[in-house]
């Protein structure tokens, strides 16, 4: 169902958000340095986000099935 072993897969997905918490932290400091426009700061934020809530889901629903909600 989730590719292999669930706890296996739930540090892939913890891996996954980590790595995508990085690059918005990255992507803030590319923007206070006036290396990206504002616009693409908003556009590339916005699909990291997703990205993110994404992966949180699933983390979520995995937890819950593997019983440690």
């Amino acid at each position: 169902m989730f590719g292999g072993e669930p706890g296996k897969r739930s540090k892939e997905l913890e891996k996954e958000r980590d790595a995508l918490l990085e690059e918005l932290k990255e992507l803030g400091k590319k923007r206070e340095r006036g290396e990206i426009t504002e616009d693409e700061y908003h556009q590339r934020r916005y699909s990291i986000e997703r990205s993110l809530v994404e992966i949180m889901d699933r983390l979520a629903q995995m937890r819950f099935l593997m019983g440690q909600a």
